[in-house]
């Protein structure tokens, strides 16, 4: 039991100070520090500052597994997932964009691994390429490929998909950077945030009266 817990304190000291100093300015002597050991207890349980990095990326990735599994967002086939989207008026994407952004908001690892990847991006290349990848890359190319499908199953209306994808995410990273030191007024934000969604589905979506 011991072990564990020493090393669950690892990794939640060492995120605590990545995200304030960045990957690059954090030792190991710190880590073991702030945990209160010795850096050669450190190393039973792990071998370098690389695999607490790694092991916190694995984490988080996990996580944020769980909670698409929890609000059972669909998954699969770009195709099954805009028909869902589509065929209960965007509900199920007001449900999933409300989850992802109090999970990134609020949960305390996700909030702090987000801030180290910020701070750590303009010396670490590495680190660069995950944060562009999580947060803006790979979310643009998701919603592109998905309201190019819901144009093509004729839920939305005719545009450049990855135009609408930018302007469908840019407010919501905007306020979720905006909100980021502020979680207790996140009620604030998810209104915000769902007064953008009403307005782009305002524009964008065609709803089954119209058809």
């Amino acid at each position: 039991m011991e072990k564990r817990n020493t090393r669950e304190r690892i990794l939640e000291e060492a995120l605590n100070l990545f995200s304030v100093q960045g990957y690059e300015g954090v030792s190991v002597r710190e880590i073991a520090g702030a945990v209160g050991i010795k850096d050669s207890s450190l190393y039973k349980h792990f071998r370098s500052k690389q695999e607490i990095f790694d092991t916190l990326f694995e984490r988080m990735n996990q996580k944020f597994e769980e909670v698409v599994s929890l609000y059972k967002l669909p998954q699969g086939e770009i195709s099954k997932i805009a028909k869902e989207y589509g065929r209960n008026d965007l509900a199920y994407l007001i449900k999933a964009c409300k989850a992802i952004f109090s999970f990134f908001l609020k949960d305390p690892q996700a909030s702090k691994f987000r801030k180290m990847l910020m701070v750590e991006q303009y010396r670490n290349s590495d680190a660069a390429n995950i944060f562009c990848s999580w947060f803006i890359d790979d979310a643009i190319q998701f919603q592109t490929d998905l309201f190019a499908e819901m144009i093509r199953q004729g839920y939305f209306r005719d545009g450049p998909p990855k135009m609408i994808a930018m302007a469908f995410y840019a407010p919501f990273y905007l306020l979720l950077c905006r909100y980021d030191t502020m979680p207790e007024r996140e009620d604030e934000a998810v209104a915000l945030l769902m007064a953008h969604l009403a307005h782009f589905m305002s524009v964008y979506q065609i709803r089954k009266e119209e058809v």
